[in-house]
């Protein structure tokens, strides 16, 4: 069985182009914002790795389960 998986959209708009909800954990950064929190606060005092992660937490893109979806 295979799953399929679509991206994790951050707006869901209905026919008339309106925002209807708003997906807060569409990427890895909303998802564990705490982690993001704590690596925000790194970079600001300077930390160039913490800076580095919260770069590519921030764009790493989440997937949903089309099937759950539905």
């Amino acid at each position: 069985m295979t799953k399929k998986l679509k991206p994790a959209e951050p707006f869901t708009r209905n026919k008339k182009g309106e925002i209807i909800s708003i997906d807060l954990a569409a990427s890895a950064a909303n998802d564990d914002w705490i982690r993001a929190a704590r690596l925000a606060k790194r970079a600001d005092a300077g930390d160039i790795e913490a800076k580095k992660e919260l770069d590519d937490l921030e764009n790493t893109q989440m997937f949903v389960d089309e099937d759950e979806s539905e």
